[in-house]
């Protein structure tokens, strides 16, 4: 039975996605250490005007992740409509979505967007046309493959996320004081708050003794411009990477 046996891991994501992965920690016998780097805003209200009135005339509407379920749907103000078919990248954006109440039609085999992207397009045709809402970092594979494919792609920004600045203090004493065991990174942009928080810090050397963890590829790729050694799963969610980290130690 592997276990973290009692390691500090540090959890980067933002304060919303947190507590998941905290759970997730102390069921396996670490120690969960919070400074989200990213802050999490819902985008402004005026954004859903449009999208309320034409909302029946979407075929398709594709969620990347929990927030923008979460984002989106508390955002609308109102039901999706019967009528629109319900795509979720991974399986706990799948989750939530059914938490509320939708049966979700399509899911990709692994949960990055390339994947998704390659594998949704033998569901649609030409003039499809797909809602996408996103974060305001969200990357552009999956509307520009669509629009390739021939679909009509209205994107929608339905949350805003930025380096959580008020962060950088307790982030530099943490490491500083070699208080953490292992860093785990579950985006991009948790990799990019990170850098930007300990620009000018002595950082690399207060790392050296953390294992790195990245939850997939996306993240990896760009955590390799910084890290050296990283631990990623074969399978990209947290359980994985949790279960990756806890064989390594």
């Amino acid at each position: 039975m592997t276990s973290l046996c009692g390691k500090t891991v540090l959890i980067t994501r933002a304060q919303q996605q947190a507590k998941q992965l905290s759970t997730a920690v102390q069921k396996q016998g670490g120690i969960p250490m919070e400074i989200p780097l990213l802050h999490i805003t819902a985008a402004a209200r005026e954004q859903f005007q449009q999208v309320r009135e034409e909302l029946s005339t979407y075929d398709w509407i594709i969620f990347t992740s929990k927030n923008g379920v979460n984002f989106f749907l508390d955002g609308a103000g109102q039901p999706l409509p019967h009528t629109m078919k319900i795509a979720a990248v991974g399986v706990k954006t799948k989750r939530e979505l059914e938490h509320r109440g939708y049966n979700v039609h399509f899911v990709p085999t692994t949960f990055v967007a390339e994947a998704f992207a390659k594998e949704f397009v033998n569901h649609i045709g030409s003039g499809t046309r797909i809602l996408l809402p996103k974060g305001n970092l969200a990357r552009d594979v999956i509307r520009e493959a669509l629009r390739n494919h021939g679909a009509i792609v209205r994107e929608l920004v339905v949350y805003e996320t930025a380096v959580h600045l008020q962060m950088r203090e307790q982030l530099i004493e943490a490491l500083r004081s070699r208080a953490i065991d292992v860093i785990t990174f579950t985006s991009p942009s948790t990799v990019r708050s990170f850098i930007t928080l300990l620009e000018s810090e002595n950082w690399r050397e207060w790392v050296k003794g953390c294992t790195i963890a990245c939850i997939g590829p996306i993240t990896e790729r760009e955590a390799r411009q910084h890290f050296q050694n990283l631990l990623v799963p074969k399978e990209y969610t947290i359980e994985s990477m949790l279960q990756c980290i806890s064989e390594y130690i």
